[in-house]
């Protein structure tokens, strides 16, 4: 579950207000998983940061975690519920986020660029 991991760190990351952002042992934790994915260490060798990432957050009293489950969130701009064919991705293939077109959002910060289109396949 690694993957869908980051990419809710690298929501929350975008997300000023969020505990990944100002909980100071928080955020020391989160930026080392960041730089240590960038460096490319593998998502297998980041699964205890991320389970102690999860369970400070836990603590901390953020119920959602790093779980894509707890924390679902609608795609903003995704439409009437028509089928989505084009999406926002990661720009590192390393991790599950994605945003729908035109939606005003952050860059991805774990990789420091734009998010990159991506067609979806049946």
């Amino acid at each position: 579950m690694t993957v869908d991991q980051l990419a809710v760190l690298c929501r929350r990351l975008a997300d000023d207000s969020d505990a990944v952002r100002t909980s100071p042992e928080i955020r020391g934790l989160a930026e080392s998983i960041v730089a240590r994915v960038r460096s490319g260490v593998t998502m297998a060798e980041l699964a205890h940061d991320f389970d102690v990432l999860e369970e400070r957050l836990l603590r901390a009293g953020h119920a959602a975690g790093l779980s894509p489950v707890r924390s679902y969130e609608r795609l903003l701009n995704a439409g009437d519920g028509h089928r989505v064919l084009e999406v926002l991705a990661c720009p590192g293939g390393t991790c599950a986020r994605i945003e729908a077109p035109g939606a005003e959002l952050a860059p991805c910060l774990v990789h420091r660029q734009p998010m990159v289109a991506m067609r979806l396949r049946s």
